[in-house]
């Protein structure tokens, strides 16, 4: 179980009242002081820290075996401060960056061993697709979103 999974877990203890406000922030501290490559999103405006997940910033390459891959490989990191795609040219590469709470949709096609995911935002730009992730980085990246959405 990795460590946003198990801060959601303390927060949903904690908005169920089977935690104080005392015995989950030693919780959280337990588990922050225990992942030292954590980074902990700042809060929003009007928004409690408890919200919040601490998330470890994750890259996601696709394959190369993927069409279009082979020699510039779709990059989709997840960071605390939200999603950032790259996608390489050979003199030249398009990055763009949304934050969690503009992703209106993800869509997830899965082939045998490869996934494409499809993100669309709300904020009325181009959907991201990148095309070639393994089945189980498109699962997290799909899984993570959505427990983020939920808990912001």
């Amino acid at each position: 179980m990795n460590l946003t999974d198990e801060l959601g877990k303390l927060a949903d203890l904690h908005n169920e009242g089977k935690l104080t406000d005392q015995e989950f922030a030693d919780a959280k501290a337990r588990l922050l002081n225990s992942n030292p490559g954590a980074v902990v999103p700042a809060p929003v405006a009007g928004q409690s820290p408890a919200a919040l997940p601490a998330i470890e910033e994750k890259t996601y390459w696709s394959s190369r075996w993927s069409s279009g891959n082979f020699f510039f490989r779709d990059r989709l990191i997840l960071a605390s401060d939200g999603i950032t795609f790259r996608k390489g040219a050979m003199f030249s590469s398009n990055e763009e960056h949304i934050s969690y709470r503009a992703v209106a949709s993800i869509r997830v096609k899965n082939g045998l061993f490869l996934s494409d995911v499809s993100l669309e935002t709300s904020g009325g730009s181009q959907p991201i697709f990148i095309n070639g992730l393994w089945k189980s980085a498109a699962r997290e990246i799909q899984d993570f979103i959505r427990a983020w959405q939920s808990r912001s």
